[in-house]
C-alpha cells in the first residue's frame, strides 16, 4: 500500500505558516520510508489538481490530507476531503464536513452553544449594543487557523456604546473578522487520537506565558508560533504537568473534548484549545486538521503518551475515513 500525501501548493514566496506543510509532508514521508512503505505527493494547485485525484481509485493506496488550505484560503480546505469522499478514496484525519465546520470558527462557536458547551462571547458586524457586552475582546479571522493576523494589537477594550460602535464598524469593515471575549487565564491545548480501543486523550498540554510582562495580552499570537527567536516565541512553552489540584478541570475537559470529538465528527486525530479562569472551562476552537510536523504540540503529546512518531501514524493510517462509495466497492450486499 502506497502513502500519498496532498497538501496545498506552496509558492517560494509563501509565508511561514504556509510553508509548514512542506516540512510536516517531508519529516512525515522520511518516517513512512522507514516503515517500509512507498510514499509520493500531490500539491494542489488548481480545480484540475482537485479532479485529477481520481486517478488514484486504481491505486492501493491510504491518502494523508496534509491540506490547510486551497487557492489561498483557510477556508477552502474542506474541498480536498470532499472530493476524496467523491471518488471513494480512503484518507487520514477528519471528513470535510468536520474539516469546513472547525475552519468557520462562527459556525463552531454556534454549534457548541447550541449543545450548551461554554465558549467565549464574541461580536460580529451584525451585533447589537448591550451591556453584558463590556470587556475585553480579541479581533481573529473566522475562516482563518494558525493565528494568522492575530498580534497584541488585535486586544481591544469595551467599555462603552461609543467603544463598542468603533468596534462594530471595523467589523462590518471586514466581513471576516469577530471579536471574541479574551479570556485571561490559562491555555491547554487537547490532542485526541483514534485507536482501536476508541478515542484517547492524550497528555493535557498548557501554555505557560513566561517572563510576559503586566502590560502584554497573554495570547498564542502569529509571532509566538511562527517568528522564531522572538520574546513571544521564547516564553511560550508547553507543559505536562498538573496538580492533583488541577483533576476537576482536567476531567471537565476530557468530557468536554469526547462531546465535541462526536458533535463535530471528527476522525483520525484532532486538537481542542482551551482556556480557564477562575476553574470555568471554554473552548476557543476545534481543529480537525492540527499541525502533526515533529515539532509540533500534537506530536508533542504523542511522545508524552509513550508512542513514537512511527507508532502514532501507524495507528493514524489504519484509521482513515473510508467514504461510503469506497465500503460498497467492497460490499458484496453493495448494489
Amino acid at each position: 500500500m502506497d502513502i500519498i500525501f496532498i497538501h496545498q501548493y506552496v509558492p517560494d514566496n509563501a509565508p511561514l505558516d504556509e510553508k509548514d506543510v512542506l516540512e510536516q509532508k517531508d519529516e512525515l514521508s522520511e518516517i513512512f520510508i522507514q516503515m517500509g512503505y512507498t510514499v509520493r505527493s500531490r500539491a494542489i494547485q488548481s480545480h484540475i489538481d482537485l479532479l485529477a485525484l481520481q486517478e488514484l481509485t486504481n491505486i492501493d493506496c491510504i491518502v494523508f490530507n496534509l491540506c490547510e488550505s486551497l487557492f489561498g484560503r483557510d477556508d477552502l480546505m474542506f474541498l480536498a476531503p470532499f472530493m476524496l469522499e467523491q471518488y471513494g478514496i480512503p484518507f487520514t484525519g477528519s471528513g470535510s464536513h468536520a474539516v469546513a465546520l472547525s475552519c468557520h470558527k462562527l459556525e463552531s462557536k454556534k454549534l457548541m452553544m447550541q449543545h450548551n458547551i461554554p465558549t467565549p462571547a464574541y461580536i460580529t458586524g451584525d451585533s447589537e449594543y448591550h451591556y453584558s457586552l463590556i470587556g475585553t475582546y480579541i479581533i481573529k479571522p473566522y475562516n482563518t487557523h494558525a493565528s494568522i493576523n492575530i498580534t497584541q494589537d488585535s486586544i481591544v477594550q469595551i467599555q462603552s456604546k461609543s467603544d463598542f460602535n468603533v468596534l462594530k464598524e471595523k467589523l462590518m469593515a471586514s466581513p471576516n473578522l469577530f471579536a471574541e471575549e479574551y479570556i485571561d487565564g490559562r491555555e491547554l491545548n487537547i490532542s485526541l487520537l483514534l485507536t482501536d480501543d476508541g478515542v484517547q486523550i492524550l497528555p493535557h498540554a498548557e501554555i505557560h506565558f513566561d517572563n510576559y510582562p503586566p502590560d502584554k495580552y497573554k495570547i498564542v499570537d502569529y509571532e509566538a508560533k511562527w517568528v522564531h527567536n522572538s520574546f513571544a516565541f521564547e516564553n511560550t512553552n508547553r507543559s505536562f504537568s498538573f496538580t492533583e489540584e488541577d483533576r476537576p478541570m482536567l476531567h471537565e475537559i476530557d468530557r468536554i473534548s469526547l462531546q465535541l470529538w462526536d458533535i463535530f465528527k471528527l476522525n483520525g486525530y484532532a486538537r481542542i484549545d482551551f482556556r480557564v479562569k477562575d476553574k470555568e472551562v471554554y473552548v476557543l476552537e476545534v481543529n480537525a486538521n492540527p499541525c502533526i510536523s515533529i515539532y509540533s504540540g500534537f506530536m508533542a503529546a504523542v511522545k508524552e503518551y509513550g508512542l513514537t512518531f512511527a507508532q502514532a501514524l501507524d495507528i493514524i493510517i489504519k484509521h482513515p475515513v473510508i467514504p461510503k462509495k469506497h465500503l460498497c466497492k467492497a460490499d458484496e450486499a453493495c448494489n
